[in-house]
């Protein structure tokens, strides 16, 4: 089977720089004109983006097709693959899960699974959820073939998400650390992991329970999981391997659901400003989903500029400068940025995950930061 699983890999950017707020018609018109030429430079399919000055929406730029080849154009109604940027998501339902009393930060992997304990490698035992959501816990990146193996073993016949993860959880968990616990290293085994003890503990899916505690709470209603889109249809726009579009309905369209903690939802981008919004309200203590100590935890970082889901960098007296992550399965591409200090959001998506479209969110974000002045 072709692996996907080596382009689940976060890239988060945390240049400051210094862009003013322009907004209304003229930044709409920025926004259109940034996109249009990095599309065009690039050969994207399609892209979006739309950009939050203060507390109002004041670009939302859809541009391109949803398909090579195909008349349909891309809308700003539809769903984008947001790759790693999911994280957040999982960090966020495991804070809601700690609130309500279900889990603790601090409960190791011991508490998590007392039925493998004793099978388990004894360096794992003591590790964190903290350490799981901060990519310090020492699992493998599970992001090249040669890690692939034992994942594919544990799923295969397999139907039931969440027992496909708990048999990924037992797997990785009983082999040797793949890097030094408490150091930095990317892990999308460590969210899988950490959604598999969410499953256990609460008797249902991830995919449920980010329903439930997330999208329901914050009027989601625009999003789901895997590759958006009807299979034969370009009814969404479909992410790129090369040129090629990818029907939804092929198994090379995204990579496994299992991994869904870790890399699967598709939303719209007004949706995903909803999840953006509330984490920007958390900094400032009015967020919706949690308490401002809990929003604290996720955005400080743990080991260098890595926090719970986000890539982070604070100011001196502690609250954040930029909360930032990309996320990609190699067939899209899409960026999340939040200024704390000045209300700023900008959500860049595209249904392409090549060089070209790294080189694209790069070039765009920097543009915004030089038209709105963020950091100043």
């Amino acid at each position: 089977m072709k692996s996907v699983l080596r382009r689940s890999l976060v890239l988060f950017a945390l240049v400051l720089a210094t862009p003013a707020a322009h907004a209304d018609a003229e930044l709409q018109a920025f926004v259109e004109q940034t996109l249009a030429k990095a599309r065009d430079q690039h050969k994207l399919p399609g892209i979006a983006a739309l950009v939050q000055v203060g507390d109002r929406i004041e670009a939302e730029v859809a541009l391109g097709q949803r398909a090579n080849g195909r008349p349909e154009p891309v809308t700003k109604d539809d769903r984008w693959h947001i790759g790693s940027d999911t994280k957040a998501f999982t960090a966020t339902l495991i804070a809601r899960l700690v609130e309500q009393g279900k889990l603790r930060f601090e409960d190791t992997m011991a508490d998590a699974f007392p039925q493998l304990a004793s099978a388990m490698n004894p360096a794992y035992r003591a590790v964190t959820i903290t350490q799981l959501l901060s990519h310090t816990a020492g699992l493998p990146p599970l992001t090249d073939d040669k890690e692939l193996g034992p994942f594919y073993a544990a799923t295969k016949g397999v139907a039931d998400l969440p027992a496909q993860r708990a048999a990924v959880a037992r797997t990785y968990l009983t082999m040797a650390p793949a890097s030094k616990i408490g150091e930095f290293a990317y892990s999308n085994l460590g969210f899988i992991v950490a959604g598999a003890i969410a499953e256990a503990r609460m008797g249902k899916a991830w995919e449920d329970l980010v329903r439930e505690q997330i999208f329901l709470p914050l009027g989601i209603a625009n999003a789901g999981f895997g590759a958006p889109g009807t299979p034969g249809k370009v009814d969404q726009p479909q992410g790129h391997d090369g040129r090629r579009p990818l029907d939804p309905g092929s198994k090379d369209a995204d990579n496994p659901p299992a991994i869904g903690p870790a890399g699967t939802i598709n939303i719209t981008l007004t949706d995903w400003m909803l999840f953006a919004q509330d984490q920007l309200a958390g900094v400032h203590g009015r967020g919706k989903l949690l308490k401002p100590e809990t929003y604290r935890k996720l955005h400080t970082p743990v080991a260098g500029i890595y926090a719970l889901g986000w890539g982070a960098k604070l100011a001196p007296d502690g609250a954040p400068l930029i909360l930032a992550h990309s996320g990609s399965n190699g067939y899209w591409l899409a960026d999340i940025k939040i200024m704390p200090k000045k209300r700023m959001i900008f959500l860049i998506a595209m249904n392409t995950g090549d060089e070209g479209a790294n080189t694209a969110v790069q070039d765009i974000n920097a543009a915004l930061r030089e038209r709105l002045k963020p950091f100043d």
